[in-house]
């Protein structure tokens, strides 16, 4: 169980600073359009699923502690 939080954690980091660096990007170059395409929206599906089984996760180890 704690290597799957471990893997969630890193894969939640990752995926978070890519979108960070994503909006930046954007800001400068609106016509490379990184945000609003079909890669990024699988992209935010994943961090959205590693988020909520992260959580889910962290709630499952508190309650046995």
């Amino acid at each position: 169980m704690s290597k799957l939080h471990g893997i969630l954690c890193h894969t939640t980091v990752i995926l978070s600073l890519m979108f960070a660096v994503f909006l930046i990007l954007d800001q400068f170059n609106p016509m490379m359009n990184f945000i609003d395409n079909g890669i990024s929206r699988c992209l935010l599906g994943a961090l959205c699923l590693s988020g909520a089984g992260q959580s889910m996760l962290h709630w499952k180890m508190r309650e046995k502690a």
